[in-house]
């Protein structure tokens, strides 16, 4: 609701309508299982590459790469994390019994360690 808000207040539609389908399909890429290498993209686009390492089941690694579509503000506050010398490991939830109703995920991230409890 936050992205579109200054959207809907000076009522660009078209806009948010051409954002919302950006949205969709950067996040359709940036989940897919590619092999993709973006070079020295990797310091600009959020792609699967760099996305991958934040689903990590290490904490160490998952805690990296917030950028939605760009990566400048992971690399100007150090979050960026791109090994060259290996692959990411296993990805996911250490909790494979995440909750999936929508009153117990909303109410998650309020819950100390839930996404790290191994189970």
């Amino acid at each position: 609701m936050f992205d579109t808000l200054p959207f809907i207040a000076l009522g660009v539609h078209e806009v948010l309508s051409l954002y919302f389908v950006w949205y969709a399909v950067n996040g359709f890429f940036q989940h897919s299982n590619v092999n993709v290498r973006l070079g020295w993209l990797n310091y600009v686009v959020s792609g699967p590459e760099l996305h991958r390492w934040h689903h990590s089941m290490l904490k160490e690694e998952s805690n990296h790469n917030y950028g939605n579509h760009l990566i400048v503000w992971d690399v100007v506050f150090g979050s960026r994390y791109l090994p060259a010398d290996r692959e990411v490991g296993m990805l996911g939830l250490m909790n494979r019994r995440y909750s999936d109703g929508f009153v117990a995920q909303m109410t998650a991230p309020f819950t100390p360690g839930l996404d790290k409890a191994i189970v």
